[in-house]
């Protein structure tokens, strides 16, 4: 600091003194010194908005995205369990940077002894490896003609380039690489039999973007991904036996289905029945294949997704349906629960709802597989467990194709940000399940299986990452505690059709994007007009609970009437609107909801009206729609 500077600093306080005293000063001070507020109405302190994300929550207009395209060849080993692939990476860098190395993820590395993973999570825990010793091993790394070394650090891998890549330029990688199949895949890859699920199975491109640059968050098992968009050519290898179910639309149907199947296929693309493609006495038979022996190649193409997945047996049932355009498929084995049936309905009937409701499905099909895996999702290919009863299979379904909204298209980083995946999809999923069974109240559901966390100590921030969340509390802090903030939020704090809004422009604006929770929380403030700083700092930053509690009410005669006063006081460190249920001596009820600025002044509150008869019950959040700890002051006189 100058001296100049130093002397100007002095003088501002007498500055500010001269001020205050001139006329007409008084409006100038009307704005408190909130440095020291420490009220959890202060502002949200978020990172500084700038060109590319701005503060209106949207992509800016100097905002930018690397871009991955792919094209692997790749051979499943039936005999010795494994693949091994080559493949080419265009790498796009539209960062404004000058990048001299690239980050790969490896993520079959977890099941290399003494990974990350391996230390983290017990071996034979939903996460663990099983104590299957396995990883991926490179065979080659070019780019162009130059062979490159790679780095490789647990999961992820650094490949120098052989020259710097400035901004707008591309350069190709070409990998060849193989690994064992695990059995138990981390519960979102493997083997059962002759059935094999594949996912994490290729070097994929790690994201560099404007908040970390290189993203190198390792996969450890609990935490899932976050990824680059692109296109993809897949051409898959596989016995000729083998039926494919994968990502993206398949372009040789002529060389791996019968004419028949075709048959089926097309008129499946037209019928909101189910078409039997391969039914129940053809699965596993010599007859569903183009040939017995040796060898078919599968080839898939997809446009604009982040990753890529797949899945292939001798005896798969695949039944398929179209919605809008839309084909659904289902893959499943004869030893499938029966509800397996009616997984291409389930299917569409997910797609539909989250189509209608929030924003168009923008891919050409969508595939659900039935196996080992209990569920997980990946661009148009979902996995789900074969067992469970009809309820259990289609909320699995529904929930992993929601994850085609989130994080396939809004595309946020889900080893950081559990609950802008897992806990927006929860929150979906509740729309889907009430509509397929009339009289859910899934919402209730997920503010029960809240409340069964906070008692069993489970509970913690949603800003915790995804891997530091405790694996006994992953289902309330990743999935029901958000999907039950989001209802508060849209039934409490705000209206139906403005958080709708507001949630349906986060989708638009980020579709096919990066964004991270301040973008999220910059546009629902933005397009509802409300200040929710306070929402979520306590909701997402703490584990703040909410006590609303009667202390009594006054009457007093005034004309024919009473004029009543209700003395409300918040007894914990969250705060609520309070929606309270007035019961007069003539039975009449009176519903009025109190704003969450009532609390504003502390943390008491007297709400007046005045009533045409005495009032002789009050009840404070009389639906049960808020977490309240202690439900036992609500209600007036105590019972």
């Amino acid at each position: 600091m100058t001296r100049r500077s130093a002397r100007a600093l002095a003088l501002l306080p007498a500055l500010a003194l001269a001020l205050a005293l001139a006329p007409g000063s008084i409006r100038a001070q009307a704005a408190p010194d909130l440095r020291g507020d420490s009220s959890i109405f202060r502002g949200l302190e978020l990172p500084t908005p700038n060109l590319l994300r701005d503060a209106a929550g949207q992509p800016g207009p100097a905002y930018w995205q690397q871009r991955a395209d792919y094209r692997i060849e790749a051979s499943l080993d039936t005999v010795r369990r494994a693949i091994s692939g080559t493949e080419t990476i265009r790498y796009t860098n539209n960062s404004p940077d000058t990048l001299r190395f690239v980050w790969l993820q490896l993520d079959q590395n977890i099941y290399r002894p003494g990974s990350l993973g391996s230390d983290v999570f017990p071996a034979e825990s939903r996460w663990g490896a099983g104590n299957f010793a396995g990883g991926i091993d490179i065979a080659f790394a070019r780019a162009g003609t130059a062979e490159l070394k790679p780095y490789i650090w647990d999961t992820e891998m650094r490949l120098d380039l052989p020259a710097p890549l400035a901004p707008h330029q591309t350069v190709e990688l070409q990998l060849g690489w193989s690994f064992p199949v695990p059995a138990h895949g981390s519960d979102r890859m493997g083997r059962q039999g002759r059935l094999y699920e594949i996912a994490q199975w290729y070097p994929r491109m790690a994201v560099y973007d404007d908040v970390r640059g290189w993203d190198t968050d390792p996969y450890i098992g609990q935490g899932e991904f976050y990824l680059e968009y692109g296109d993809f050519d897949v051409a898959l290898t596989v016995p000729a036996d083998y039926v494919i179910a994968a990502t993206g639309s398949l372009q040789n149907p002529e060389q791996v289905l019968s004419a028949e199947q075709r048959r089926r296929l097309q008129q499946a693309a037209g019928s909101a029945a189910q078409v039997a493609i391969i039914a129940a006495g053809e699965a596993g038979k010599a007859g569903t294949r183009p040939t017995a022996a040796g060898t078919l190649t599968w080839r898939f193409t997809a446009r604009n997704v982040r990753d890529f997945a797949w899945a292939g047996a001798p005896d798969f049932l695949w039944d398929a349906t179209s919605r809008e355009g839309v084909l659904c498929h289902a893959f499943y084995q004869p030893t499938a629960v029966r509800a397996w049936r009616q997984g291409a309905d389930m299917t569409c009937f997910s797609i539909d709802e989250f189509s209608r409701r929030w924003f168009r499905y923008p891919y050409p099909q969508a595939t659900s597989v039935a196996g080992p895996v209990g569920g997980m999702e990946y661009p148009m290919f979902v996995m789900v467990s074969s067992m469970g009863s009809e309820r259990d299979i289609f909320d699995t379904i529904a929930h992993e194709q929601g994850h085609e909204w989130f994080p396939m298209v809004v595309g946020s980083n889900e080893r950081r940000y559990v609950f802008m995946d897992e806990g927006f999809n929860t929150f979906i999923d509740e729309f889907a399940g009430d509509r397929r069974y009339p009289g859910s109240n899934t919402a209730a559901d997920y503010m029960q299986a809240y409340q069964m966390g906070v008692s069993m100590g489970m509970e913690q921030p949603l800003m915790t990452p995804a891997d530091r969340i405790s694996p006994a509390g992953l289902g309330i802090t990743g999935y029901r505690k958000p999907g039950m903030v989001l209802n508060l939020l849209r039934d409490v704090v705000l209206d139906s059709a403005t958080f709708d809004l507001a949630f349906r422009s986060y989708v638009d604006r980020w579709q096919f994007r990066h964004p991270m929770p301040w973008d999220f929380f910059r546009t629902m403030e933005n397009v509802s007009g409300r200040d929710l700083s306070w929402f979520w700092r306590e909701w997402f930053y703490t584990t703040d609970r909410v006590d609303q509690a009667l202390d009594g009410v006054v009457q007093t005669p005034l004309g024919a009437g009473v004029r009543a006063q209700v003395r409300l006081r918040n007894l914990q460190r969250g705060v609520m609107p309070v929606p309270l249920r007035l019961t007069l001596a003539s039975g009449e009820k009176r519903d009025v909801k109190l704003p969450v600025e009532v609390w504003y002044g502390g943390s008491t509150y007297v709400f007046t009206a005045d009533l045409p008869a005495r009032v002789t019950r009050v009840e404070i959040d009389p639906a049960g729609q808020i977490p309240d700890q202690n439900r036992g002051n609500n209600v007036w006189p105590a019972p």
